[in-house]
């Protein structure tokens, strides 16, 4: 007996996920909670991946025999040792870090039920209701404070990879000859080009859509590009993370966007997307992650650089600091919700460091 995550569509055209056992029966409680965190605005690969481990976890309920409002905290011990024991017997160990993902995500599923019906007791997190504390001589109520005594030691997250100018200039030669089609290997440079001098997110580029940069100008030295979110969209891939926002870039780079959509790009009724499939299984049709991240492996054998798109917007939010620009700015240029996002893509070059202490020490004498 065994649970599945099955695609739903949704009636205002979105698609989302929803747990069925082996009958093909929702599991209601997860269902209802999923939807509460659509209502939330959680991306689509967000609610996924809750509902997946909530998949383990209901699989879990039923190997003890247990109804998901009679778990206790003693319990969360065995799941605990559950995945463990389970990911052993595929010879790979499980983390910390998706011990602590797998505990988040019930946690949350119990304290909405906890909050709605009051019926239950969360098996995960501890709300403290009895006693007031003061941190910075500011009043906190314990019942805002949820523990979850659970939580496993995770190791120190590494820093995210960033790319120098001579690596981005080997790659962007390289994938320029991917390809035995031209015409692919134009788009793959210029979606390369386009992650690295805007810093968007492979979701916000993959959805771009053709009225979203501005206009060529003969005139002008920066055009805009306008990241937007749609309703429906043609694929969940396609879901901006955080905020809507214009983006200045150089008019070489709209120049270069319109070459693409007027001599290139393959045309399909009704797909708008500005990049898309090349080929002849689906020309014109929107890209996925899927088909990006394939050219971004090949990329990698050929050149043996390690790179992905993400790389590419940590690379640019570096350079930006590099050059001086504040945190505020980056934040705005590049979506994040809070200047506490920014910092994690800070990291100045050896060379900007040699140069900034050469500075300094002209300073001193």
């Amino acid at each position: 007996m065994e649970y599945y995550i099955e695609k739903v569509t949704k009636k205002d055209g979105n698609s989302s996920v929803v747990l069925v056992d082996e009958k093909l029966k929702i599991v209601e409680p997860v269902a209802i909670y999923l939807d509460y965190l659509e209502t939330k605005g959680l991306a689509p690969n967000t609610i996924k991946k809750y509902c997946e481990n909530l998949k383990v976890y209901f699989t879990w309920l039923r190997l003890k025999k247990l109804n998901f409002h009679e778990v206790g905290k003693r319990d969360t011990v065995d799941f605990i040792k559950y995945l463990k024991l389970t990911r052993s017997r595929n010879e790979q160990s499980i983390s910390a870090k998706t011990i602590n993902n797998y505990l988040t995500s019930i946690g949350s599923f119990y304290k909405y039920y906890e909050q709605m019906g009051g019926y239950l007791e969360n098996p995960v997190l501890t709300s403290y209701k009895e006693k007031n504390i003061y941190v910075k001589n500011h009043k906190i109520q314990k019942n805002q404070m949820n523990i979850n005594f659970f939580k496993q030691k995770e190791r120190k997250k590494q820093s995210l990879k960033r790319l120098y100018r001579n690596e981005i200039d080997i790659l962007y030669e390289a994938i320029g000859s991917l390809s035995k089609d031209e015409d692919l290997n134009k788009r793959n440079q210029l979606l390369f080009k386009f992650l690295y001098e805007t810093g968007c997110r492979i979701g916000e580029t993959l959805g771009l859509r053709i009225a979203d940069f501005s206009e060529p100008s003969p005139i002008e030295e920066i055009g805009v590009v306008s990241i937007t979110e749609y309703h429906p969209l043609y694929h969940e891939d396609h879901k901006i993370k955080t905020n809507e926002r214009n983006i200045p870039v150089g008019m070489d780079l709209i120049y270069e966007l319109d070459d693409y959509l007027c001599s290139v790009r393959p045309q399909r009724a009704n797909i708008d997307t500005l990049f898309v499939n090349h080929g002849r299984v689906t020309p014109g049709k929107f890209m996925t992650r899927r088909g990006a991240n394939e050219t971004f492996r090949n990329l990698v054998e050929v050149t043996g650089i390690e790179c992905t798109p993400h790389d590419l917007r940590h690379t640019h939010g570096s350079e930006l600091r590099e050059a001086g620009y504040s945190e505020t700015y980056i934040m705005n240029r590049m979506g994040h919700n809070s200047v506490e996002s920014t910092h994690q893509y800070i990291h100045l070059s050896f060379e900007t460091q040699l140069e900034s202490y050469e500075k300094f020490l002209e300073s001193r004498r």
